[in-house]
């Protein structure tokens, strides 16, 4: 709380003193990579009062807003970025940002009536299918794959599958239930994530167990991400012979 206010104050300060959005914006990056995301959103709202046409003030502003759960104000923050015309690599950013908070910030639809309760209609039960033991079963969302990950054998989630992501990836909220801290003596990192480029802290996971396959000791990165607790990435998957089967719905682990 102590820091929140000492922040707010900065912000009255550099705009007092007629600081450039450059130097609120920066204000709010320092805030962001803390994780302190509430005094990151007010300082990138102050930089919009000082540059309301500038590109990556709003971009910042809804990588903020995001994280706060504020899906309809980051939506508007992202679609505001993207008018003005930004470089190609922010655009690109703030696609991706719009891509992934546009769905939670639409307003659930009331369901239609239904003529006959769902419990009064019989279902036939699909039959039960054992898995071998290097196949986990994976649940399509979106164009995504999702699957269940148990983390240090206490905590169950669900990771994105992306075989293209170079690590694993883990939220600010899931890493403090873990009981893990980023080193503070370790500069966070630039990471390019579902809501851009954002600020990502380095940690170690000391298990992540998908099905019956566990790994020991893996690489992952604390950062924010809309509408997901995780991303499974090559810090684990390139540890076997990880292939993805649309057609059975599985992913499968091989020892290499």
């Amino acid at each position: 709380m102590k820091v929140r206010r000492a922040l707010a104050l900065l912000a009255v300060l550099l705009l007092a003193a007629g600081a450039s959005w450059l130097d609120l914006n920066a204000a709010g990056k320092a805030a962001y990579a803390r994780g302190d995301y509430a005094s990151a959103e007010q300082l990138f709202r102050q930089a919009l009062t000082v540059a309301p046409d500038e590109p990556e003030a709003h971009y910042h502003h809804g990588v903020a807003l995001t994280h706060l759960r504020r899906w309809a104000e980051a939506e508007a923050a992202y679609e505001k970025a993207l008018t003005l015309r930004p470089p190609a690599g922010l655009a690109a950013a703030a696609r991706e940002g719009l891509r992934a908070v546009k769905p939670l910030a639409q307003p659930r639809a009331l369901a239609a009536p239904a003529e006959e309760p769902a419990a009064a209609r019989p279902r036939a039960r699909p039959p039960r299918v054992e898995l071998p033991p290097d196949s986990v079963p994976v649940r399509r969302r979106g164009g995504n794959w999702f699957v269940e990950v148990v983390l240090n054998d206490t905590q169950t989630s669900t990771f994105l599958v992306d075989t293209g992501a170079s690590a694993c990836a883990i939220t600010p909220e899931l890493a403090e239930a873990l009981g893990i801290t980023p080193d503070p003596a370790e500069p966070p990192v630039l990471v390019r994530g579902v809501a851009g480029t954002t600020w990502g802290r380095r940690v170690t996971i000391p298990s992540v167990r998908v099905g019956e396959i566990e790994a020991r000791d893996v690489i992952a990165f604390v950062l924010p991400l809309p509408g997901m607790q995780g991303i499974l990435g090559n810090t684990f998957l390139s540890r076997y012979t990880a292939t993805l089967d649309p057609a059975r719905a599985v992913l499968v682990l091989r020892p290499h």
